[in-house]
């Protein structure tokens, strides 16, 4: 019997297919190393000889070994520290089986330069630190991770759906490797269609890697080295999450191509706002048209609130500004909650809401004790008038982690003809 939820048509058998052996993100060591002297500032210096020859070595000492990993090579871009090469290396397992997967072209680098732990932790806690201040100059992989490398970078439609390669760029570009790093050990994107969730995350995407460019432009020459790492890890992120709606555009008649982000060299930030724009329009365009309000409005508050939707920029926001970052977020809290509640007491009506739905709401209801007095024949009214009472502070605090998720349980997923499986 064929699976409802999967495509069954002539695009199946050519689309990319999802990474099939996924870790458990915690089971991923990455141990960080520093390599070198310091540098006397923060340009961009040509890489160390035998760095080079580490990178030639590793992956295939590290496959020999039946190992699954990877190895990057960043230039560390704290405010208040020496600039410096930081070499982290990536292993699917212990810190001992890490050591020992790359023992030999290890040992060459020791011998050869100075290096001194810096840091050892699992992908979760690493990725904060890369964010803030890894500027990736180099990244090889090994294992299962280099075969799902070779099936997207050299895939025959590889173009229309991974953003750096239909940019132009090279597949053995660092730009080009980094979104496959989320793509094997971040969350899934747009599992069996596209729902609530996944256009408010794609329009936080968009709005956040605005604010970045904003900030870049504001802070100047003197200040960009430091929000690089930020631009750079954002837009690869970025890149992945438009892997999937690519995909599923590929099965579209009569819409237009997915545009490039642009990850040149020379790029400024208002050619990668324009760049920016274009991919907002082409996703209004394809995926967030009036046919579907939900998902448009998803995408619009994610784009209009990114700042305070994304964890990782609330700390960017000063007290002033916090009250009126919610009173723009309100209306939009509102709608949502009364979309969810007006479908959710539908179905309780109809007999037909699941017990996942019902226990939802019963979390909502102990949250948000307003809602308490609605029963399975409220009207619209009924519920707009209880939502109303809620006050913004407690409504903010419950919007991603009770409003959001009840929405994406209530609203329907928009099916697509093409998806990865």
């Amino acid at each position: 019997m064929t699976d409802p939820i999967r495509p069954a048509n002539e695009y199946s058998g050519f689309l990319p297919q999802r990474f099939d052996n996924r870790p458990d993100a915690d089971d991923v060591i990455v141990k960080t190393w520093t390599v070198g002297d310091a540098l006397t500032d923060h340009s961009v210096p040509e890489m160390p000889a035998a760095l080079s020859l580490f990178f030639d070595l590793v992956a295939p000492a590290a496959g020999r070994s039946n190992a699954t990993g990877f190895a990057m090579l960043w230039l560390d871009r704290h405010p208040h520290e020496e600039p410096g090469w930081r070499l982290s290396i990536g292993h699917v397992g212990s810190e001992d089986d890490l050591e020992l997967a790359v023992t030999k072209p290890l040992a060459r680098l020791v011998d050869a330069l100075p290096m001194a732990n810096f840091e050892c932790e699992n992908w979760h806690m690493t990725r904060p630190l890369w964010r803030k201040r890894a500027e990736p100059v180099k990244l090889v992989f090994w294992g299962d991770f280099a075969k799902h490398a070779r099936a997207i970078l050299g895939h025959s439609d590889a173009a229309s759906f991974y953003q750096p390669l239909g940019a132009g760029l090279r597949s053995d570009n660092v730009t080009s490797m980094l979104p496959l790093l989320e793509d094997m050990l971040g969350d899934a994107f747009l599992q069996n269609g596209m729902g609530f969730e996944d256009a408010l995350r794609l329009g936080i995407a968009l709005g956040r890697a605005h604010l970045i460019e904003s900030w870049i432009e504001a802070g100047g020459s003197e200040k960009e080295p430091y929000f690089r790492p930020m631009k750079i890890w954002h837009q690869a992120w970025l890149a992945n999450a438009l892997i999937d709606p690519a995909v599923a555009s590929l099965a579209m008649s009569g819409k237009p191509p997915m545009p490039a982000l642009d990850f040149g060299n020379d790029s400024t930030p208002a050619s990668r706002r324009a760049a920016l724009d274009d991919v907002s329009s082409w996703l209004t365009t394809v995926f967030f048209s009036d046919e579907h309000p939900a998902l448009r409005n998803a995408f619009v508050a994610g784009v209009q609130n990114a700042v305070w939707l994304d964890h990782d920029l609330q700390q960017y926001v000063q007290p002033q500004q916090r009250s009126e970052i919610l009173q723009g977020l309100m209306p939009y809290c509102r709608w949502f909650l009364a979309m969810a509640l007006y479908n959710h007491l539908d179905n309780l009506a109809a007999g037909t809401a699941r017990e996942d739905q019902i226990a939802f709401y019963a979390i909502m209801v102990d949250a948000l004790p307003e809602l308490a007095p609605l029963g399975a024949f409220a009207t619209q009214r009924d519920i707009e008038q209880h939502i109303i009472r809620i006050d913004a502070a407690r409504a903010a605090s419950a919007f991603d982690t009770l409003v959001l998720p009840f929405c994406d349980l209530l609203m329907p997923k928009r099916q697509f003809d093409a998806a990865r499986s």
